[in-house]
């Protein structure tokens, strides 16, 4: 526990040090008010060095003496703990020519020693040249020094005449080589996070933005307003500490204002952005390219046209392989883990299911498939995995999916990564509609749905008055015994963010009845009673920001909805998008109520 603290003890103060001789100068100096790439320092300004304490011993012991010091040791990934002495030793400090007699030819060979680098206890300070670390204080290493057996008794001494086998020494090494440094530590060192550090006026960075989502070779940010003079910076740091599977560095520049779920983006890093003609609008006070009283007067470069093959990225998630345009399509590769874990969850019950109607089957063919309805599938990361024949239960579980998406370019991505995976038709069937469209045809279909799956957080809720009237199916079993078919909701929405306990239950209150209103009957699924009878299950899905978190509401849908009024769709514009009118009322005075809404 006292070696954890001091480690901690020394990274404190070797990131405090980093910050303190921060390179940048004042933003407000600066014509745009933002840092071009040229600004980011070379690698050794981000270098300091340490004195660490190390024991000289007999190369031929070296394994031994680890093993036996075992976490006093030098103990860092990807750095040396054993130096040959030709490496940076300074031998003045050994006093050799004394030992020698000054005759430089002794039989001294400093090769047959090498030098042992031990874990730093000692004080941070150690500008004093007579450093001496308190692990040379560790009983262990008092043990070896005091065994250790003068040169003058054995013949096959390695040390030098007149000196022990094993000797306390010392080594210069840098305490933070910049290909050792995390993202977040490079930010750390660039970045203002306290007003002793920033200059006047210029803003406080408080929380470091070194996390970003992966897309295949495309890392994406979502930068606050306070970090965009840092930028370029902070692009060109992911890049470097992701080089060899990171191309580009985009980050968002807009919302999510469109039916499409995409944004705008610029490149801060790799390939795409010029970085002569960044460090040149950085240099002037107006964009002579847009003008001084344009809205593109900012220093910019989005991603167009000219980007569409950089855009083009292919990843894999939970055994299969996706395809997709990152610029034109919704996908989140934070989401991934919720991906695994609702299609593990629609399997599991499947599974179950079907081993039912084995024990109540009277004919093979009575097995029925489990039905899912994905209402808002993007380019498949729940379609696909769920029906691919290379998913291990595909034989065993059968699941047939419809999935849907209104964008056409995600509907081309669906049927491609169909293809990639083996989805074949008659287990998924792909739909370019509206969401409310689609929801309304699987009824009309009279399809015995298992599962919806509405993964659009930011209006997901909205989408649930298409179930409004829904005919429930009568499912009939071989004893004469009937059940409403009625199926499971898993529905993504952004919730607020219960800062205690206690504020739990009035958050989820709030997300139910925005669900209740949807499918216009208040109280079907916020009351206690119904919570249970409806099987209502909420979940944090992931943190989106200091007052928001995804959520997953999952709940077997209410009967009630059956007796609500069911909506009329009305086709808007050729993209196949709806908006909501009333049953029995003039066209002039329909309902218009936009999906966006």
């Amino acid at each position: 526990i006292c070696h954890k603290k001091c480690q901690e003890n020394y990274y404190s103060y070797v990131l405090i040090n980093m910050s303190s001789n921060n390179p940048l100068p004042p933003l407000s100096t600066l014509p745009r008010s933002i840092y071009p790439p040229s600004a980011y320092p070379p690698p050794s300004h981000f270098e300091t060095t340490l004195t660490y304490p190390a024991l000289l011993i007999p190369a031929r012991r070296t394994g031994e003496i680890q093993k036996q010091l075992q976490e006093l040791v030098f103990q860092e990934p990807k750095r040396k703990r054993v130096y040959a002495l030709e490496e940076g030793v300074d031998y003045s400090k050994e006093d050799l020519e004394t030992s020698y007699g000054g005759n430089k030819t002794s039989r001294y060979n400093p090769s047959l020693e090498r030098k042992l680098v031990l874990t730093r206890l000692g004080p941070c300070d150690d500008n004093n040249s007579q450093y001496i670390d308190r692990v040379f204080q560790d009983s262990r290493i008092q043990s070896l020094l005091h065994s250790a057996k003068s040169n003058s008794e054995e013949t096959t001494s390695t040390s030098p005449p007149g000196k022990n086998l094993i000797r306390t020494s010392s080594i210069r090494l840098p305490s933070s080589p910049y290909n050792l440094l995390t993202v977040d530590q490079v930010l750390r060192y660039l970045l203002p996070t306290t007003k002793e550090e920033s200059n006047i006026r210029d803003p406080v960075i408080e929380e470091i933005p070194s996390s970003f989502e992966v897309a295949g070779h495309i890392a994406h940010v979502n930068l606050r307003e306070e970090a965009l003079p840092y930028k370029y910076l902070i692009g060109k740091a992911i890049l470097e500490k992701n080089q060899s599977k990171i191309r580009v560095v985009v980050n968002k520049i807009g919302n999510i204002e469109n039916e499409f779920r995409t944004f705008p983006m610029e490149i801060l890093a790799g390939e795409g952005l010029d970085l002569d003609e960044v460090d040149r609008l950085c240099a002037y006070d107006a964009n002579p390219k847009y003008g001084q009283n344009s809205e593109e007067s900012t220093v910019q470069f989005k991603i167009g046209p000219e980007h569409e093959s950089l855009m083009q990225v292919e990843l894999k998630e939970h055994g299969c392989r996706f395809q997709l345009d990152f610029a034109k399509v919704y996908w989140n590769s934070r989401l991934q883990g919720e991906h695994g874990r609702l299609v593990k969850q629609i399997v599991e019950d499947a599974a179950r299911k079907c081993s039912n109607d084995h024990q109540n089957q009277t004919s093979p063919t009575s097995i029925r498939e489990c039905i899912v309805a994905d209402a808002m599938a993007g380019v498949g990361p729940f379609a696909v995995p769920l029906t691919s024949a290379l998913a291990p239960h595909y034989h065993e579980t059968p699941i047939v999916c419809h999935a849907n998406d209104l964008n056409p370019i995600s509907f081309q991505y669906l049927q491609q990564n169909a293809k990639l995976n083996k989805c074949f038709p008659g287990r998924l069937e792909m739909y370019n509609l509206d969401g409310r469209e689609f929801i309304h045809n699987m009824n009309q279909k009279g399809l015995e749905i298992d599962h919806f799956i509405m993964n659009l957080p930011a209006m997901a809720p909205e989408f649930l008055d298409a179930f409004r009237g829904w005919n429930f199916k009568i499912k009939s079993y071989p004893d004469g015994s009937t059940l409403q078919q009625r199926p499971i909701v898993h529905l993504h929405c952004f919730g607020e963010k219960a800062k205690c306990s206690d504020e739990v239950a009035r958050v989820e209150t709030q997300v139910l009845r925005r669900c209740e209103t949807a499918l216009g009957f208040p109280g079907c699924l916020s009351s206690e009673e119904k919570r249970e009878k409806n099987d209502v299950r909420i979940r944090v899905v992931r943190d989106v920001g200091p007052r928001k978190n995804m959520l997953c509401v999952s709940f077997i849908l209410p009967v009630e909805v059956a007796k609500v009024k069911k909506i009329v769709l009305i086709k808007t514009n050729e993209n196949g998008k709806r908006e909501r009118g009333e049953e029995n009322v003039p066209e002039s005075q329909k309902l218009k109520k936009s999906i966006l809404n």
